[in-house]
């Protein structure tokens, strides 16, 4: 799924140095609901660390409502298999006024958890009900007090008892279903000096935790730190592990637009560093880990220990015993292109991962080994890939909307929404025929690959093309042949994120609004080229939900 300066080039030193600082502050996490620690004393990992709550049961602890993390499900898959798409959906749209970038996760109880990024004073962490109606929220946040802006990134979690954890720029916390704070522990500090823009907040946040096989919580923060806490007290159950890539540079190639999440639907704190971690700049790593749930593997991309290398780490968790803190080590290191790579996604048989580099280059990993499979030029974004039950891989392709491969990495096909693109739009005498750009990860149900577009214009801006959305839509594709069926139904703004699939046939998208609002400035030119009752997309942001209509 996504810069302004050029970054320094930063040494593995610097990083030791910074992963030292960080060992100075592993200690005792938390032992009472609602109390609130940090990440220790001591050395490196040799702080107060826990021998764990009776967690080690072997019981995956993800809740069973069919959509827990921002990819669905441990392994990345981004499906629903059981749910076949309706021929009409009712929406409703909440939050309006604050970008939602991460998917939104399904709690035992019906209700929604979903993250937003607002300046301080504003709740970040909401639970919603069937119909977008606030059931609670986080406090708002004021310094370390309530879950700050940088929660934007990330998606809730959920346990098998309806707990929510979630991390925001230096802190990761746990609620119950109900509202009540468990416990808050400091998260590793992100390198000093400040590597984001001057006048931005210095965040290193979780990209989504996951949860581990013996039933701890696991986060990789951006600058590459691997922690692993306890799901009862967050206390500390291994020491921290320290990723030993390097820091990527700062993202350049695509420019921030100045109105880029403005006028209040984002913290300005945060702008540039969210911008950064979309992009890949900066950090480490900028993705949400992959769990095998038969042999407990976590899979992480993130930058190599070349520069401008990425590189998938296969990390290896053992749970304490016995008094003692367990462990996580690095199973294997698998090279790959530049960036710090997508999120990894596990084939449906768990022997291979999937990932994709900054130059659109797609690949397969032995999962046990780290052994390099296969690669594939894909033109994908570097964001993650959709496997379906056969193991068909999609990825979302840039330019153009959608790319399908099989396992073996032999391309299948190029979507084509030749039909709905015209269908939405007429040709415009001033901007010619309309265009259709994917604007966020494919999601697979029964027969059908959903991906949310926007249908608008190539409008010349200083003798550059411009893309500039008209409408915002999820389209359905034929799996087999990757042509458009159908426009399913019309969002609010534009995503950028991902659209989550409730087993119910309820679907969420995410109004990340970055592309409408970098596009706003151009409206007053566009508008009065466009027919009557069109007009550029404005910035709203928010979550829509979409309920079949039986």
């Amino acid at each position: 799924m996504h810069p302004i300066e050029v970054a320094r080039r930063r040494r593995i030193g610097r990083l030791v140095v910074a992963a030292a600082t960080l060992a100075a502050a592993i200690g005792s996490g938390v032992g009472a609901a609602g109390a609130t620690g940090s990440l220790g004393s001591g050395s490196l990992g040799s702080g107060s660390l826990g021998s764990g709550s009776a967690e080690g049961s072997g019981m995956w602890p993800y809740a069973d409502t069919g959509w827990v993390t921002l990819h669905g499900d441990p392994a990345n898959r981004k499906q629903q298999l059981g749910v076949d798409t309706a021929a009409e959906y009712t929406r409703w749209t909440a939050l309006e006024g604050a970008a939602v970038l991460t998917a939104p996760v399904l709690l035992p109880n019906g209700n929604l958890a979903v993250t937003t990024g607002k300046a301080e004073g504003n709740a970040n962490l909401h639970i919603l009900d069937r119909l977008g109606n606030t059931v609670w929220e986080a406090p708002g946040w004021s310094g370390k007090d309530g879950v700050d802006s940088a929660a934007i990134m990330s998606s809730p979690i959920v346990d098998v008892d309806g707990n929510i954890y979630i991390a925001d720029a230096d802190q990761f916390w746990s609620y119950t279903s109900g509202g009540s704070l468990r416990w808050v522990i400091d998260l590793p500090a992100a390198p000093t000096p400040n590597p984001f823009a001057t006048g931005a907040r210095p965040i290193n946040p979780f990209v989504t935790a996951v949860f581990t096989k013996d039933g701890g919580v696991l986060g990789t923060t951006a600058f590459g730190q691997v922690v692993v806490v306890d799901r009862a007290t967050g206390e500390l159950r291994a020491p921290i592990l320290q990723l030993p890539g390097t820091l990527a540079k700062r993202h350049t190639k695509t420019a921030m637009s100045p109105s880029m999440w403005s006028d209040g639907i984002m913290d300005p704190a945060v702008r540039d560093p969210i911008f950064q971690i979309i992009m890949g700049g900066i950090v480490q790593s900028a993705n949400t880990p992959a769990v095998d749930e038969r042999t407990g593997r976590v899979f992480v991309a993130a930058t190599d220990v070349v520069q401008d290398k990425g590189a998938l780490y296969g990390l290896d968790v053992t749970p304490p015993r016995a008094g003692q803190p367990g462990s996580v080590s690095i199973g294997f290191s698998a090279q790959m292109g530049p960036g710090s790579g997508s999120s990894p996604v596990l084939s449906p048989d768990g022997r291979l991962v999937y990932t994709c580099d900054d130059e659109g280059l797609l690949y397969a990993f032995d999962a046990s080994t780290g052994e390099q499979v296969w690669s594939a030029p894909s033109n994908a974004a570097a964001a993650a890939v959709t496997v379906d039950a056969g193991g068909d891989i999609y990825v979302l392709t840039n330019p153009g909307v959608a790319s399908a491969f099989d396992e073996t990495g032999e391309k299948l096909w190029d979507a084509d929404l030749s039909a709905v693109t015209a269908a939405a739009l007429p040709v415009n005498d001033v901007y010619g025929a309309p265009i259709v750009r994917g604007n966020g990860n494919p999601t697979v149900v029964n027969d059908a690959v959903l991906i949310e577009v926007y249908f608008g214009y190539d409008v010349p801006v200083q003798g550059y093309p411009v893309s500039v959305p008209v409408k915002a839509a999820i389209v359905e594709l034929d799996p087999a042949t990757g042509v458009a069926r159908r426009t399913v139904a019309i969002a609010s703004d534009s995503t950028e994120g991902l659209l989550a699939v409730a087993p119910d046939g309820r679907m969420f998208s995410t109004l990340g609004a970055m592309t409408s609002t970098a596009i706003a400035p151009l409206a007053p030119m566009v508008n009065p080229n466009l027919p009557d009752g069109l007009e550029v997309m404005r910035p709203q942001g928010g979550l829509d939900g979409f309920l079949p209509v039986s």
